[in-house]
């Protein structure tokens, strides 16, 4: 899937939606929200593939997992507050997944259709790389959060910063922080702010700046002081696409097989053990490992998958333009 995708939600979605999500739920929502067409009037049943979730943390090897994390995610609830209704939506009205395929495939809810479609103005736009290289949740709300209203703010008037005072109990509130970040600050400002406004000014053509408000003696308010970077989004987005992650070491030409086997957490691969395998090792005795293995996943018989692995790959013959010896106790 061509991850370089922009990412499109209204202004009320992005600083009003309130929802409680695990990064891997929301990165999934972010990959089906990218591949709506700004024409679209209708919703279309949108599709990715299981690897493109962050770490490929779901494979055809976890299906089970998936049934859960489905189940779960579709009763997962949006809320959306404006002057004259709160609406409490689905995210999805279906999500299917393919068997064999490792292919999700999701019919977005249609009480989302004001949020996703048909944007003619008052929206916010952010790269899709942007969005899936937070390493917290939080960072890609918060950044859509004051993205918005930065757009709001300049978008009849050029100004070099924007100032927005906002109650730290409204926060708690907006982005679903636990409880006790309402009675002890420093976990709001440690778990919540500071990894967040870190990770942005970072990542992002945003530089976000704060100042901590108090009535009396206690903080009740934060004061953001968001402006735009002079660094081109552009160049952000490929410093992003240029880190690599444990897939792009496979072949293009390797079967799905081959990447199920080898991105699958049991094995605990390292992105550095992926690119020596296929240094080494020609492609075909690759693929015949991984089938074998995959054969023998669930057999009672097999001991451990990650000796297999070593075993087999130890019986081959190297590339004969190699003279490199793979240690795979270093695994």
């Amino acid at each position: 899937m061509n991850l370089n995708k922009d990412i499109l939600m209204s202004n009320l979605m992005a600083t009003k939606g309130r929802y409680l999500l695990t990064k891997e739920e929301q990165n999934l929502i972010y990959l089906m929200i990218s591949q709506i067409n700004k024409n679209d009037k209708e919703f279309t049943e949108y599709q990715i593939h299981i690897s493109d979730l962050e770490n490929a943390e779901l494979t055809q090897k976890q299906y089970g997992r998936y049934r859960e994390f489905a189940k779960t995610l579709l009763s997962k609830v949006i809320t959306i507050e404006n002057d004259k209704e709160i609406l409490s939506a689905h995210w999805f009205s279906n999500l299917r997944y393919i068997k064999g395929t490792g292919i999700i495939k999701a019919k977005i809810s249609d009480d989302m259709r004001p949020y996703l479609l048909e944007l003619k103005d008052q929206f916010v736009k952010a790269k899709l790389p942007v969005l899936l290289s937070f390493n917290s949740k939080y960072s890609s709300r918060l950044y859509m959060y004051l993205k918005s209203i930065h757009g709001l703010a300049t978008s009849k008037i050029d100004l070099p910063k924007v100032i927005k005072k906002i109650l730290v109990s409204d926060l708690i509130k907006h982005f679903e922080l636990p409880k006790s970040y309402s009675q002890v600050y420093s976990k709001f400002k440690n778990s919540f702010l500071l990894k967040s406004i870190e990770e942005i000014n970072e990542k992002t053509d945003l530089q976000i700046d704060y100042k901590e408000l108090k009535t009396g003696r206690k903080i009740t308010s934060i004061e953001f002081c968001i402006s735009k970077k002079q660094q081109r989004q552009e160049q952000l987005i490929q410093d992003i696409l240029s880190i690599q992650t444990k897939s792009d070491f496979i072949p293009l030409n390797a079967s799905k097989c081959v990447a199920n086997i080898l991105l699958d957490d049991e094995l605990e691969l390292t992105k550095k053990d992926i690119k020596r395998i296929f240094e080494h090792y020609k492609l075909e005795d690759i693929e015949q490992i991984c089938l074998d293995l995959s054969n023998s996943w669930d057999s009672s018989k097999l001991i451990s998958k990650i000796g297999f692995l070593r075993g087999k790959l130890k019986q081959l013959n190297k590339k004969k333009t190699e003279n490199h010896s793979i240690l795979f106790d270093e695994i």
